[in-house]
């Protein structure tokens, strides 16, 4: 018997052995798109630059649950609309509030751990005390908002200093936003072209806009090892970001004072001398690394997009601009005490968050067993996505969904308008902790580049695109020059 035939029959066998033993599922499971052995539809979402659109090809053919196979004995699914995400994350809460540990790329970087992809009793105690912490130094505090007004005066300056010239700002923005981060967790702020920052700010790219619940090698890991693969450069992120962080609790360690807690570093010391069991310095780590992913990436995200829509819809950004100076003056600056007379500003930034759909399949869930959910059965392991922009674009929700249209969000008064189905941070117990400081971060940067600015395209420049290119957890815009000019 000759080679070939020998790996002929060793691959017929492969199969025979995938199909009967590997791919034996529970029956009841949702619908779904044929797949090929091995693989599965993995392949068919591989390249793509709107995996978030793609999914919803499937929408109409097979409904609101849909199972697709990705890779070996791995059953993936991707939960649609309103009603099923509400009761998957609302009414079966607790069945789907866990995190997948089975997925090879998201388990290298977090380990379990965290509050972005920890589980169990540990990961609640976790959650809690970074709530509790942010608390403390941030959320809700004078403090915090002081510090963003400052930030922002900072980066209207940077700005100003490009002479009203266009410029590609993203990376600007992203430093302004990594250092209200850096000042909760480190307690300081870091120049826009210090390098270890850049570096920072690299990193926390790197593997905000790679890491994903549909990425092939998170199933295949064998793949994880080739040449193309990013893997590498995610781990190599990863570890600059850890050796970042060592270093500064190593600075902290030093100067510690438990009667003069400084920032988020200081609490986890303090409460590591008291001995909580909670507190570990691998959690440390991760929990460093969450903040600073999480805190960073989501909301420069939605800051590009405002300005990308402003510009594109001027008669928005004049709205903003007369409501800001009919209501603060051009002498103070913008604060939260102010939001509730900026009622048309709080409207762009949600309309933003909207039609930017940043995050706009959430982060992968998972169930610890099979689990009835709409009438299906959902294997244990499996991995689950809800489809948090086939909400946020529905058309029996939204009037127009693929228009930017911030009245949407207010009555004919003018007021605040609340809208049921508004989910950017989705919902239940694995919602985004963050939300809070996003939405205070959005509104203190922006008010304020307002009330100094007017964005424009620059002369002679097309209107830029206002597509989406998904990238890891997150909706990018693509690459735009912006004229910043002083009001």
């Amino acid at each position: 018997m000759s080679t070939i035939e020998v790996l002929l029959i060793a691959l017929v066998l492969l199969i025979i052995v995938y199909t009967l033993v590997l791919r034996r599922s529970p029956k009841n499971l949702p619908p779904g798109p044929r797949s090929l052995p091995i693989v599965g539809n993995l392949f068919e979402f591989t390249g793509s630059r709107q995996v978030y659109k793609d999914f919803l090809k499937y929408r109409e053919k097979y409904g609101d649950v849909i199972r697709f196979s990705f890779g070996p004995s791995r059953d993936f699914f991707v939960v649609f609309g309103r009603k099923a995400i509400h009761k998957g994350l609302i009414e079966q809460g607790n069945d789907f509030k866990f995190r997948p540990s089975n997925l090879y790329l998201i388990n290298k970087l977090f380990h379990g751990k965290g509050v972005l992809f920890g589980n169990g009793e540990s990961h609640q105690k976790l959650r809690k005390f970074t709530l509790d912490s942010l608390i403390t130094f941030g959320l809700g505090k004078k403090k915090l908002e002081e510090r963003i007004k400052d930030e922002a005066r900072i980066l209207a300056d940077e700005l100003e200093s490009y002479g009203g010239k266009p410029r590609d700002i993203r990376k600007t923005l992203k430093g302004a936003v990594a250092n209200i981060i850096a000042g909760i967790v480190y307690g300081s702020r870091f120049d826009y072209g210090d390098p270890d920052f850049l570096l920072l700010i690299r990193s926390i790219e790197a593997i905000f806009t790679t890491i994903a619940g549909h990425l092939p090698e998170n199933f295949l890991p064998f793949l994880a090892y080739l040449p193309n693969s990013k893997t590498r450069q995610v781990l190599n992120a990863a570890g600059d970001m850890t050796i970042f962080a060592r270093r500064k609790i190593k600075e902290h360690r030093e100067t510690f004072d438990p009667k003069n807690i400084r920032d988020f570093v200081d609490l986890y010391l303090k409460a590591e001398q008291q001995e909580d069991e909670i507190v570990t310095e691998e959690n440390m780590f991760r929990d460093i690394i969450d903040l600073s992913i999480a805190g960073t990436e989501s909301t420069a995200t939605a800051l590009a997009w405002a300005v990308l829509y402003l510009i594109i819809n001027p008669d928005v950004q004049d709205k903003c601009q007369k409501e800001i100076l009919e209501n603060v003056g051009s002498v103070r600056a913008v604060s939260l005490s102010d939001k509730e007379q900026l009622q048309y500003l709080d409207a762009t930034i949600k309309e933003t968050l909207r039609l930017a759909s940043i995050v706009p399949l959430g982060v992968p869930h998972t169930v610890l067993k099979d689990t009835q959910f709409d009438g299906y059965t959902i294997p244990k392991d499996s991995t689950i996505i809800f489809h948090v922009n086939s909400v946020l674009a529905d058309p029996e929700v939204w009037k127009k969904p693929d228009e930017f249209h911030p009245e949407r969000f207010l009555t004919e008064e003018g007021k605040k308008n609340k809208r049921d189905f508004f989910l950017p941070f989705l919902l239940g117990l694995r919602s985004c902790p963050g939300k809070p400081l996003v939405t205070t971060e959005l509104f203190l940067f922006l008010g304020n580049l307002l009330q100094r600015f007017t964005f424009k395209i620059p002369p002679g420049c097309q209107t830029p695109s206002v597509e989406r290119v998904h990238k890891g957890l997150t909706c990018q815009p693509h690459p735009y020059q912006v004229c910043v000019v002083p009001n």
